[in-house]
């Protein structure tokens, strides 16, 4: 009975409350497809305070713990059916669909219904704490389906819902419907769960504003309900963790041009209730790992032949394939393969590091519905990667440098010279002994130690690539000297580049030797004159010869001497005697044989004269004389020569010659009356003195003489005669005249004294100072 007495007035405040609805602002309805208010079709957060929370924003209300204790079942939410048939979301993320969502009311009548579904694991009835947005809202717009349970009962903006007209729910279609992807029981189907809230009294309270809040909370702690049932909304199966790894037989570093790399790459399905398609397959190389992915190879094509002259990534063996039933990969089930690829990498980095290859195992998968299988970040290091991709880990591989090498020859021709020196020709090669990845090589460095820069020199028309197994000659002429003995080594260093600019460094020399050319002397000796007279047998008579020594240096010799000795086996050493006074017949300032230096072709003389004894009869006087020298290579040299002179006979011969010494004896005799004193006795003006001279006599006056048998005493000046008739006044003297010349040379004794001046005069003096001069005059002449 009470349920038909209503009937008529809920009939009446639908009709009445539908046209109050415009009122509140609501404008933008479309009966075909809305019920609910679009939060997001509003431009307005779609996110609410969750149900506990805004409980507790009502004043007065609290809760004696965190969260509603929910067990009405007035209102409830019995299904939900995605407009989408292939509806999915990831698990653990908020998602958006379209739904058919259906109401009931298990009461009679209910107001302002509000359902809350949460953004976190979290269910709405626990509070969420201050401030926090973690529940969506979906608030029925009243009487918006036109279905008789959904209805406006208390004029406000919340719908309400009845059963009092038969039906007992309604359908809100098409609606947005944000929520977060959950899958608690594992069957890979959504978990839709909410709270409903509702208002048990008729009133015009409700509003899809926030004042405080949108939407309805519960009258009391208890009146409100919670469900969660599985929805059809696909649970996207989570992406699985792709292993990429060398296998234990590969290796990780191969040296230039590069190898073979072995890798194995594997991955499970996470998901134990639905399958992933595999789509594609590849493996991704960055070059150099700078992070650029320069080269993809699908794993499932078929090896391909390796071209060792071109730089590349070669796949050349794979038994990885497309699984069965469209790449399938069941619940829980793995993936695995192994694939090998060749690395060609001829022109590594120019500063001879190692060439890096990161290498990754890329991936497309699918669900069953065809859509992608995302992670959110599951290929990152690949930028142009899309949704769908899935990555392993890099793998890092390299290609080592190898240093070229080259091989230096270096020849001289020929390898001996005479001194001073003469032309040589060298020869340089330079083989290029690189791999044919590192050729052709680049001639950088051709220097030599003696003869400088080759390359812009002798060499600077010579190219300077070396092809694969070539070889860079180049020939130029030296002119080599030096003395005997010396050793002309140069050494040439040379440096080659590859493409990678690493050096290739290699040298040798070239040996040259300086032969000697002997020095040769020759020496002349001439006597002057060739014959000369006996010397008889006086020992100490001679006969003079002038000897002429003539030396020189042979014009074929290259070296200059130097003359240290002159040696005569009759004579002994001449050296000091030797000076030299000649050269190439012109006279110099006399210079001491030891030291003297003559140049090829030049000569030089001295003179030494000599006396020689001999008898006619005997052999003839030969001597040799030998000269000695050293040249500029220290050689010593030596030159010998011989003279003949030759004694001829002297006639027998007597010469007479003669020799006069005149005894002078002076007597003088004092006829006065006072003593007197000889004071001069002079002959020519020469005192009487022994051994005084004059140029036709010599005076001895040291034992004086004796005449007629009477012995006379030296004369002395100084001499005292007696008085007359004193017994004393006789004085006696005697000195010898020795007269010249005589038997010195042929030339005539002429001895002449004349007059008190030239005479032979005496003077005497007595005690006054009164002289008495006696003189007389002498005269002897010996023609011889």
């Amino acid at each position: 009975m009470k349920r038909f007495k209503c009937n008529p007035l809920i009939s009446a405040f639908s009709a009445a409350l539908i046209s109050t609805v415009a009122l509140y602002g609501v404008t933008s309805l479309n009966a075909a497809n809305a019920g609910a208010y679009d939060w997001l079709g509003m431009n307005e957060d779609p996110t609410k305070y969750c149900m506990a929370d805004a409980y507790l924003m009502k004043g007065g209300n609290k809760l004696a713990q965190n969260a509603l204790n929910c067990t009405a079942n007035d209102v409830e939410i019995t299904k939900v059916t995605p407009v989408n048939p292939n509806a999915e979301c990831n698990l653990g993320q908020i998602f958006t669909f379209d739904a058919d969502v259906t109401v009931r009311t298990n009461a009679n009548a209910r107001w302002d219904t509000t359902f809350y579904l949460p953004l976190t694991e979290e269910s709405p009835q626990v509070v969420q704490g201050a401030g926090l947005r973690n529940c969506s809202m979906l608030l029925p717009i009243p009487a918006d389906s036109g279905e008789l349970a959904d209805v406006q009962l208390d004029g406000d903006q919340c719908g309400d819902i009845t059963k009092a007209l038969g039906p007992d729910e309604y359908v809100l279609n098409n609606q947005p419907i944000t929520m977060l992807c959950a899958d608690a029981d594992g069957n890979n189907q959504a978990d839709f769960t909410y709270c409903a809230a509702w208002d048990n009294i008729e009133r015009d309270n409700c509003t899809y504003g926030e004042d405080p809040y949108a939407g309805q909370i519960p009258n009391n702690k208890s009146k409100c309900n919670c469900d969660t049932f599985n929805i059809d909304v696909f649970i996207k199966p989570a992406p699985p963790v792709v292993i990429k790894a060398l296998t234990n037989s590969s290796p990780s570093s191969r040296s230039e041009p590069g190898g073979t790399f072995s890798y194995s790459m594997s991955f499970t399905n996470p998901n134990t209730q639905t399958s992933l398609f595999i789509k594609s397959l590849t493996d991704e190389i960055d070059i150099g790992g700078e992070g650029t992915f320069d080269t993809s190879i699908n794993l499932w094509g078929s090896p391909v032949a390796v071209n060792p002259n071109v730089d590349g990534v070669y796949l050349t063996a794979t038994n990885c394939s497309l699984p069965a039933n469209g790449g399938e990969i069941l619940p829980s089930g793995s993936y695995s393969c192994e694939f090998t690829v060749h690395i060609v990498d001829r022109d590594l980095p120019n500063d001879q590091s190692a060439e890096y290859y990161d290498d990754l195992v890329k991936l497309s998968l699918e669900d069953k519905n065809g859509d992608v299988v995302t992670d959110g970040n599951s290929c990152a290091a690949i930028p142009s990667s899309v949704a769908g991709d899935h990555c392993s880990d890099e793998v890092t591989v390299q290609i080592t440098n190898l240093a070229p090498a080259i091989t230096v020859n270096k020849t001289a021709d020929p390898t001996e010279v005479m001194e001073p020196g003469a032309s040589v020709e060298f020869t340089v090669t330079v083989d290029n002994d690189a791999a044919f990845w590192d050729s052709p090589l680049t001639l950088t460095v051709l220097s030599d130690t003696d003869f400088g820069d080759l390359l812009s020199d002798e060499c600077i028309g010579v190219s300077t690539s070396i092809a694969l197994g070539g070889t860079y000659t180049c020939t130029f002429t030296k002119f080599i000297g030096g003395d005997a003995g010396d050793q002309h080594s140069n050494t040439v260093n040379a440096t080659a580049v590859d493409d990678e600019l690493d050096d290739a460094t290699g040298s040798d020399s070239a040996m040259v030797d300086i032969r000697d050319v002997p020095s040769s002397i020759t020496l002349v000796k001439t006597a002057t004159p060739t014959s000369v007279l006996e010397t008889g047998d006086d020992p100490n008579n001679y006969s003079n010869v002038s000897y002429n020594f003539t030396f020189s240096v042979n014009a074929a010799g290259v070296d200059d001497v130097t003359f240290t000795t002159l040696t005569d086996n009759k004579f002994g050493s001449l050296t000091a005697g030797c000076m030299v006074d000649s050269k190439n017949g012109n006279a110099i300032a006399p210079t001491a044989l030891n030291g003297f230096v003559l140049e090829p072709g030049d000569y030089a003389s001295c003179d030494i004269s000599k006396g020689l004894q001999g008898q006619f009869g005997d052999p003839a006087h030969v001597n040799i004389a030998t000269i000695r020298g050293v040249d500029e290579d220290g050689q010593d040299v030596d030159a010998s020569n011989d003279a003949t002179v030759e004694f001829t006979p002297l006639a027998p011969d007597t010469d007479m010659a003669f020799a006069a010494s005149m005894l002078v004896v002076v007597e003088l005799t004092n006829a006065g009356v006072e003593d007197v004193t000889l004071t001069e006795l002079t002959v020519l003006g020469v005192t009487v003195a022994d051994g005084n001279e004059h140029p036709a006599f010599t005076i001895l006056n040291s034992v004086g003489g004796e005449h007629a048998g009477v012995a006379y005493s030296p004369c002395s000046i100084g001499s005292v005669l007696g008085y007359n008739g004193s017994g004393s006044e006789v004085y006696n003297c005697a000195f010898t005249v020795e007269l010249k010349p005589g038997l010195e040379d042929t030339q005539p004794v002429a001895f002449i004294t004349q007059g008190a001046l030239n005479g032979i005069v005496v003077t005497v003096e007595d005690d006054d100072g009164a002289e008495v001069v006696n003189f007389i005059s002498a005269e002897v002449n010996i023609v011889e």
